[in-house]
C-alpha cells in the first residue's frame, strides 16, 4: 500500500520540531506514531478532500446505466475494497466492461479519467447493471501529494506544540471524525497553498454523455 510521505520528509520540512517537544520519551517512539498515527490521518485527509486516493487500485466497478453513450465512473456505484466515499478516479486502464452480464464489450470502449465511452452502443439504462473491470489510481504518489502529507503533519505538529497537546491527546483529535473534520477546517492545518494543490486534484461527479 502507497505511503503518500515518510517520517523523513516530515524531518526535512519541520527540521526545528524535536520528539521531546510532543512529550515522547524517544525518538523511535515518535517515529512509530507519525507512521502509525499521523500520516495516515493526513492521507485519509487528503483523500476524502479530493474524494478519491493516491494509490494503484485494482478491481470491479458495478455503475447504473444511464441509456447514453458515454457513463461517469464518478457517478454512485459499488467498487470492490474501496470506501464508499472514494471514486475510483483517474482510470488507469480498464480489461472488462460487460451490460447486464453480457459479453465483455472492452474493445469497444474509450475510457478517460472520469468516465468510459461506448464506440458502438449505449450504456442501458438500469440499476447497478454496468461492470468494469480495471486499475485507477495513481502508479506513484505525486511529489506535490507527498509535500501536502508532510505539511499537515509538520502543521499539526505545530498546532500541538503550540497549544501544549499531549501525545495521548493529539492522537485522540486525529482519530475522532468529528475533530478530524475541524482540524481540517483549521487554516493553520491546511493552508492555502495545501488546499489550493488539493483543488487540482478534486473530481466531482459529471453526468457523461
Amino acid at each position: 500500500m502507497a505511503v503518500y510521505c515518510g517520517t523523513l520528509d516530515i524531518y526535512y520540512l519541520g527540521g526545528h520540531i524535536q520528539y521531546q517537544q510532543l512529550g515522547f520519551a524517544a525518538e523511535a517512539t515518535f517515529n512509530a506514531w507519525l507512521e502509525g498515527t499521523l500520516i495516515p490521518k493526513a492521507q485519509d485527509m487528503i483523500d476524502n478532500y479530493v474524494g478519491h486516493n493516491f494509490r494503484e487500485n485494482s478491481g470491479t466497478i458495478d455503475l447504473d446505466g444511464n441509456g447514453k453513450e458515454a457513463l461517469s465512473v464518478t457517478r454512485i456505484g459499488h467498487v470492490n475494497a474501496l470506501p464508499d466515499r472514494l471514486m475510483p478516479v483517474p482510470l488507469l486502464s480498464v480489461t472488462s466492461v460487460t451490460i447486464d452480464s453480457g459479453a465483455n464489450i472492452a474493445a469497444n470502449i474509450d475510457w478517460y479519467d472520469g468516465f468510459i465511452a461506448y464506440d458502438c452502443g449505449h450504456f442501458c439504462a438500469g440499476r447497478q447493471n454496468i461492470r468494469i473491470v480495471g486499475t485507477w489510481g495513481y502508479t506513484s504518489v505525486p511529489h506535490d501529494i507527498q509535500y501536502v502529507t508532510a505539511a499537515i503533519c509538520i502543521n499539526t505538529l505545530r498546532e500541538a506544540i503550540r497549544t501544549r497537546m499531549v501525545p495521548d491527546l493529539v492522537t485522540t483529535i486525529m482519530e475522532g471524525s468529528g475533530a478530524i473534520g475541524a482540524i481540517m477546517q483549521s487554516p493553520k492545518v491546511i493552508t492555502a497553498n495545501e488546499t489550493g494543490i488539493l483543488e487540482r486534484y478534486r473530481f466531482r461527479e459529471i453526468e457523461a454523455g
